[in-house]
């Protein structure tokens, strides 16, 4: 019956052991099922270490009571723990060092200079695009501040001359004036928002960078067109330009690795306290469940060596009837087998020579 708890104990580690470390390399499982099969292997922790922990008391008890075959079995069970504990133990050392440093790897000053490098140099090819745009808002707007009522048949050409994609003149209250676009499937451009609106009115600001529908990256510029009346409603042209495809992806695949390197660098601690219980907490139920072999094993081993022992003094004291004999697998069944027939003759040569 114990045999059979210390490896139903033992199997059920194993595999909840498995599926923790399964969940840590696996983010989506890690986030779902990571402290249930934390709290599971603990528990599992515990009962083994109950179990052992009884056992152990047991067998400390019969050595006390002088039980014979108790120092037997102590001795088997203390070298084949030894022989798990040692190299778990150095295994363990070892692969905790390597994740500590395997961790550290990771957040590399030359991998965060190469990243703030290349957002850095993402940010300065959309500067100057942007500065590009700016240049063609203010040409344009001269140019249509000269004629306003030209203004809006003149604007698809300076749109093309400009090489912009989208040209729109629009009044400070939202209402479109006239309107430019490279695009034929494009019936009304998209206003600025309100923010927008608001910080080019105020001068702060006249460059804005939006993400367009289809996931790329197109800048916004918005300049007051120059009234020569101050009683005229202000006029604003706004361009829209898309960013080139190749430095959008690029841009964007640069900033998807730094937002998640930083995210990385700050559970920089957490990760490493993570893969550090996961191996403390493997070491233990591989020690535990070793222990529990070690005893069935010592158990097993010591068993025929003890039928033999008390057969030896059960036939110093003249008892010569058969010890319960043990299946013939290995050398120790064949000894006991071999024990049973020789007191058997020995019991019939008694029996001649009484008579």
């Amino acid at each position: 019956m114990k045999r059979i708890a210390f490896t139903i104990a033992a199997a059920i580690a194993a595999i909840s052991l498995f599926l923790l470390a399964s969940a840590t390399a696996n983010t989506d499982m890690f986030a779902d099922s990571y402290p249930y099969l934390l709290a599971l292997n603990g528990f599992i922790a515990v009962a083994l270490a109950g179990l052992v922990t009884v056992q152990v008391r047991q067998l400390l008890a019969d050595r006390r009571a002088k039980v014979f075959g108790s120092q037997l079995k102590l001795r088997l069970l203390t070298f084949f723990a030894l022989m798990a504990i040692v190299p778990g133990v150095m295994i363990y050392t070892v692969s905790l060092q390597f994740v500590v440093r395997s961790i550290e790897t990771w957040f590399d000053v030359r991998v965060d200079a190469a990243l703030e490098g290349g957002i850095a140099l993402g940010q300065t090819s959309l500067d100057y695009l942007g500065r590009q745009l700016q240049g063609h808002a203010s040409d344009m707007a001269l140019s249509l501040s000269d004629s306003p009522a030209l203004a809006a048949s003149r604007l698809n050409r300076l749109r093309e001359q400009a090489g912009v994609d989208s040209a729109t003149l629009f009044s400070g209250g939202g209402r479109i004036q006239a309107t430019a676009s490279n695009s034929v499937t494009t019936l009304l451009p998209t206003l600025p928002n309100n923010d927008q609106m608001r910080q080019a009115r105020a001068g702060q600001r006249s460059l804005f960078v939006d993400a367009d529908p289809d996931g790329g990256i197109e800048l916004r510029v918005i300049v007051p067109i120059p009234n020569r009346s101050i009683t005229d409603e202000p006029t604003y042209l706004q361009l829209i330009q898309p960013v080139p495809e190749s430095i959008s992806r690029h841009a964007n695949a640069v900033q998807t690795a730094y937002r998640d390197y930083q995210q990385l660098s700050l559970g920089r601690a957490g990760l490493k306290r993570i893969y550090s219980l996961t191996l403390t907490l493997a070491l233990l139920l591989a020690l535990l469940a070793a222990i529990a072999i070690a005893f069935v094993l010592a158990r097993k081993l010591s068993k025929p060596l003890i039928i033999l022992a008390q057969g030896t003094e059960a036939v110093a004291q003249g008892d010569f009837s058969p010890r319960r004999a043990l299946p013939a697998h290995d050398e120790l069944g064949v000894l006991t087998q071999s024990f049973n027939q020789m007191t058997r003759q020995l019991d019939e040569a008694r029996a001649l020579a009484e008579r």
